[in-house]
């Protein structure tokens, strides 16, 4: 059987669509994906772990809506010369900038349609543009759900609020616990190295934005003695984020980090922190990567009230919560997690007894395996 994921990144690889694809491909599943390569700097064609990858060069600045749509549509109408003569049996949508190409190729090869909701689309996009374009899209979101043949959810909160009344199968970006079964000596080495003077480890691997809990991480390591916060990533405002760390010798940027270097920047870290903003939606009804990573790793987490990462905390008694932008909050945790390393072990073993039962990427593999045997 064949599948062709759409996808609007250029795939180097995107984590969770890299887990699915080389799921399916493992189960058998022919799988190609068709993905937009905005900075033209990756191969036109390559194979990764059985994964056909075809990226189309479209470049497109990004924060810039008119520079987006303009090579979204380019996007577009390439993947649909691309997919003219080739017969798919399934394509499978990666979050809503996929979708409208979704409904087109069903419509064009009478293929079945898997709508994948990473992140609620409308919400986030309110970030870079105005109303009433989130509103439009919203509205366009549930008006092309009618057209999909099975949908996936990132998160419960997040299927609750795209795809009620339809059905939905809920896949989390859970991780391959093996990734983060590393020996014990090999992460005191890598630590010592990142981290020579054995200070309280904060390790924060990610896109930098002024919007996220970073700014606020950042300002409660400033006012803490005896921390170390590692930043790793790059993003729209990096430039912002280096200023604010600028003269602290505490806080360093690391760069970007490979995806395989993650486990053991995790594994070496004494916390995770990701305090998200409830009142932005696709924040709250979102369980982030670092939440899931730490606890694959068995480490002590700060999430944010009224989010579901603290639906998930508190479900694993695996840290501790606090408002988002609440810094007094943030150095009053850090500060209870440093002097008692009882509750830091306490959290971290249930953390990753919670990822053991619950939440890993074997048990979300057997679930997107039934959902695939289902369609």
């Amino acid at each position: 059987m064949f599948i062709l994921m759409l996808l609007t990144n250029p795939f180097k690889p995107d984590p969770r669509v890299y887990e699915e694809a080389k799921t399916l491909v493992n189960a058998g599943y022919k799988v190609t994906i068709f993905c937009w390569d905005r900075e033209g700097t990756y191969p036109e064609k390559e194979i990764i772990d059985g994964i056909y990858v075809k990226r189309i060069k479209k470049h497109s600045a990004y924060g810039n809506p008119i520079s987006f749509l303009k090579g979204i549509i380019a996007f577009y109408l390439r993947a649909l010369i691309l997919a003219k003569n080739e017969k798919y049996d399934i394509l499978h949508a990666h979050d809503f900038d996929t979708l409208p190409l979704g409904v087109l190729l069903k419509k064009l090869h009478n293929s079945k349609l898997v709508y994948d909701a990473h992140d609620h689309y409308s919400s986030m996009i309110k970030d870079v543009v105005p109303e009433p374009i989130p509103t439009i899209v919203r509205i366009l979101e549930k008006i092309l759900i009618r057209y999909t043949d099975g949908n996936i959810a990132a998160t419960k909160d997040l299927g609750e609020a795209i795809f009620m009344p339809y059905k939905y199968e809920i896949i989390m970006n859970a991780k391959n616990l093996n990734d983060f079964h590393i020996p014990y000596d090999e992460i005191v080495n890598f630590r010592q190295k990142i981290n020579p003077n054995n200070k309280f480890l904060i390790v924060y691997i990610g896109i930098l934005k002024l919007w996220t809990p970073l700014p606020y991480i950042i300002e409660a390591v400033k006012r803490l003695d005896n921390v170390l916060l590692l930043i790793g990533g790059d993003g729209p405002h990096k430039a912002q984020i280096l200023e604010m760390i600028k003269g602290y010798k505490n806080i360093k940027y690391i760069g970007w980090v490979n995806k395989n270097e993650i486990p053991i920047y995790t594994c070496a870290s004494d916390v995770i922190i990701l305090p998200s903003n409830p009142n932005k939606e696709y924040t709250r009804v979102a369980v982030g990567n670092k939440i899931m990573e730490a606890l694959a790793a068995g480490k002590p987490i700060i999430a944010g009230k009224n989010t579901a990462g603290e639906r998930i905390v508190r479900e694993c008694n695996a840290g501790l919560i606090c408002e988002f932008g609440d810094v007094d909050c943030l150095v009053e945790k850090i500060k209870i997690l440093m002097e008692n390393k009882d509750l830091r072990e306490r959290y971290g073993k249930n953390a990753r007894k919670c990822a053991e039962e619950k939440y890993n990427w074997d048990i979300m593999k057997e679930r997107l395996l039934r959902f695939y045997r289902n369609l």
